[in-house]
């Protein structure tokens, strides 16, 4: 159970480094980015092949491997457009528009949950045991 660990620690790293030195956005709630990160980082870093030194019997480079592709992934992603508006100017939008946005944001509230539950559930299967239905004994 180190590699929950191992994970915390790197997904912290990560979220500090993002926010100290990538200019960070902070129009984004920590919380839920951290947790994704966290999940994200300990599925990849079970299910990769172990390679590189060992420490307290756990290869940490493949959770290192994963930290940094979920980083590169976070940086490459467009920052949300900004609104601005100035004082007495009209908003063009309609209804629809609206009630387009509202949809859009609930939709990514659902995927953002079904992606932490699939990560999670692919951690948690890498640490039971593979069971072949041809090799019980008869």
């Amino acid at each position: 159970m180190v590699e929950i660990v191992v994970s915390l620690v790197l997904a912290i790293t990560v979220i500090w480094g993002l926010m100290a030195f990538a200019g960070g956005r902070g129009d984004v709630n920590i919380w839920p980015v951290l947790v994704l990160f966290f999940v994200a980082i300990w599925a990849g870093g079970l299910w990769l092949t172990p390679v590189g030194p060992s420490m307290i019997g756990v290869y940490w480079m493949p959770f290192l491997f994963v930290a940094i592709f979920v980083a590169l992934f976070w940086i490459a992603a467009p920052p949300p457009p900004k609104r601005t508006r100035r004082a007495g100017e009209q908003t063009t939008t309609s209804p629809v528009q609206k009630t387009a946005t509202v949809v859009t944001a609930a939709d990514l509230g659902l995927l953002f949950w079904v992606l932490l539950v699939a990560l999670a559930i692919a951690a948690l299967a890498r640490y039971t045991p593979m069971i072949a239905l041809g090799a019980q004994p008869s």
